[in-house]
């Protein structure tokens, strides 16, 4: 009966297949595009391995073909790209790579490599890759060609007498790896092979495809790989900035003729300065990062400022059940350049290492932003929920990381700036740099509302954020501060009112433009801080004039006039006179001035000399004391020929 039904089975089958998996493999490269993605996948790779040093060589010599496994191997012993790093392949690893489509790290949140098929990538380059790690040597050959059909790829275990014969009787075949391994380790070929039968490390070769394929119709010559190569350069510095390991990346061209050049270093050394409290709703950390890309004839050093943050469980449900679901950390990093000019702030998107320079990835943060995003299929962008992935969980995930995890990533790197500023770690011009433009993010929606979260954040916590004018180890919140006067007041008379309150005891702050905006655009209740307006230094000048130089006087003076509120001015003391003095402003005759005039100088009256306002008086000022005399309500101002 049970052989009825199987025959009966095999006659009416239905289902889906798997397709060949060379099928499979064109469509990965597809959808991965070809470029610096290759190096940033390998590199994720080695990260995940807890590697510290990476290293990619381009090899441009041509290897003997005497004595190797078969004639078929000699299109491959020419020129390659290599990939090195100091971490060795587990059992686990060995398997995954061999797994079609089927990361071994899917369950790890902690690892970045995650997407099994990014490896895959290398296929651009290559038809048949070669690892050399732990106790293997190891090749693919999905086409089936080297070793015939049925056969995709062939391991060597170091251990193993039978292949200790044949690598010692194929020399020319693993001749590449030989001179390699000089470049990389202290160690010789024949040492780590035969005598140690273990190399400590990873090593990919990627011979260059030198014509058309099955898998690919992309032929990779030299020119190919320097394309690649420019293209991770243009990203190498910001490479190391969040990955867990790997400290150290380097581009390596050895020439036809054997001659070597080290293309381009970067390092990476980093130093934890904070951490949250545990009464936190977020596990953070503040670091200096010290980033060092060294080329040929360059060497350039920039410091980063570093925050991570984490959000506990329990705070978040929707967050914890999709973190559970997609093994992804809710975590945000976020990274400042450390004296950079605002002007050429050009920061984007990562996803532990950065995503494309395009638009779509831009925030218009000044701030590099990094996460365990949701990233579409060739990882080039982040799913957002739009009309047609509303549902779409790594969508979901982005929306609640974005909403929920970064403004309190955000906030963190702002206190913990301030604090490391009042240390004199940090100067205030990077604390101040932190802060978001709203006028860089109106024309990108998302990132126009996290500006305004976080700025909303801010002020609804009124934090000490404010930095006094006096002290630049001293800030004030919000509602204690005194906000410089606007940007249409000339410098100089800013700088004269800034002293004088600086003097007079005053909490005026010292702020950029943009942090203006800011406050401007979402503080609550914007009508409930005080300001430096004419009316405000009225009000203090009255009690506050004693030490004042004459010069500061005849600026402040401009600048209380400039309203055209006189009636406030009454008991002011600063009505200028020729010999020196000043005056109140009252209606007492015993206070008047004289105002003189082309028709009438003041050379008519020689004896009241000192009672003229100075001839030297701006011309702004001049016209507002005539406008002031002519009203005579308030103060005793004659204007000669009007009093005639």
């Amino acid at each position: 009966m049970s052989h009825g039904v199987c025959d009966f089975c095999c006659r009416n089958s239905f289902g889906a297949t798997a397709p060949p998996f060379i099928d499979y493999l064109k469509e990965i490269l597809r959808r991965y595009p070809d470029g610096g993605q290759i190096l940033k996948e390998l590199i994720q790779n080695a990260d995940d391995a807890g590697a510290k040093k990476v290293v990619f060589i381009h090899d441009e010599k041509n290897y003997g073909h005497e004595s190797i496994l078969t004639r078929k191997f000699g299109k491959y012993q020419g020129p390659a790209l290599y990939a090195y790093n100091d971490a060795k392949f587990t059992p686990v690893d060995w398997k995954g790579i061999q797994d079609t489509g089927r990361s071994v790290k899917l369950k790890d949140p902690n690892k970045v490599g995650r997407f099994g098929i990014g490896f895959y990538s290398v296929y651009h380059i290559t038809d048949v890759p070669w690892i050399l790690s732990s106790d293997r040597l190891a090749m693919q050959d999905p086409q089936e060609d080297l070793f015939g059909e049925g056969c995709g790829g062939f391991q060597w275990t170091l251990a193993d007498n039978e292949d200790q014969e044949n690598v010692k009787k194929f020399k020319d075949q693993f001749k590449p790896f030989e001179d390699i391994l000089q470049h990389i380790s202290q160690k010789k070929w024949t040492e780590v092979v035969l005598e140690d039968q273990h190399f400590d490390g990873t090593l990919f070769r990627f011979p260059l495809r030198d014509d058309i394929s099955e898998i690919s119709d992309n032929v990779y010559n030299s020119d190919k790989v320097a394309e690649l190569f420019d293209s991770f350069i243009a990203d190498a510095e910001l490479c190391p900035l969040f990955l867990k390991s790997v400290n150290s990346v380097s581009l390596i061209h050895i020439k036809a003729d054997g001659s070597v050049k080290v293309m381009l270093e970067v390092t990476c050394s980093e130093k934890v300065v904070l951490e949250s409290s545990d009464e936190s709703i977020i596990r953070s950390s503040t670091s200096f990062k010290e980033i060092t890309v060294t080329s040929e004839d360059h060497k350039e050093t920039k410091n980063w400022l570093l925050t991570t943050c984490c959000m506990k469980e329990g705070n978040v449900p929707k967050l914890d059940s999709l973190a559970e679901k997609l093994c992804f950390l809710p975590q945000v990093d976020l990274a400042f350049l450390c004296g950079q000019n605002r002007d050429s702030i050009d920061s984007r998107l990562s996803c532990f290492l950065p995503l494309p320079n395009n638009e779509s990835n831009k925030t218009g943060l000044p701030l590099y932003v990094n996460a365990c995003f949701g990233l579409t299929d060739n990882r080039r962008h982040i799913k957002w929920q739009e009309e047609d992935q509303k549902h779409d969980e790594g969508a979901m995930w982005n929306e609640l990381l974005v909403k929920e995890v970064l403004p309190q990533a955000y906030l963190r790197i702002l206190k913990d700036a301030i604090e490391l500023s009042k240390d004199s770690v940090l100067s205030l011009s990077s604390v101040y740099g932190l802060w978001p433009d709203i006028t860089h993010t109106e024309h990108k929606e998302k990132w126009h509302a996290v500006a305004q979260d976080v700025l909303q954040c801010l002020f609804r916590e009124d934090i000490t954020v404010l930095c006094l004018a006096a002290d630049e180890k001293r800030f004030v919140r919000p509602s204690e501060a005194v906000l410089p006067c606007d940007s249409s007041t000339s410098p100089e008379i800013s700088a004269v009112i800034q002293s004088t309150l600086i003097s007079c005891g005053v909490n005026l702050v010292k702020i950029p433009e943009w942090v203006e905006r800011a406050i401007e655009k979402a503080y609550p209740h914007p009508e409930t801080l005080k300001r430096v307006t004419p009316t405000f230094i009225r009000t203090i000048l009255k009690t506050n004039l004693q030490n004042v130089p004459k010069e500061d006087k005849i600026s402040l003076l401009e600048y209380v006039l400039s309203d055209g509120t006189y009636e406030e001015l009454q008991g002011l003391p600063l009505l200028p006179l020729s010999d020196g003095t000043f005056r109140s402003f009252t209606n007492k005759e015993e206070d008047v001035a004289f105002i003189d005039s082309n028709a009438f100088p003041r050379s008519l009256l020689p004896g009241c000399k000192n009672l003229f306002i100075p001839h030297d008086l701006s011309t702004t000022c001049q016209t507002h004391l005539k406008t002031l005399a002519t009203r005579g309500r308030h103060v005793v101002l004659c204007i000669m020929h009007l009093n005639k």
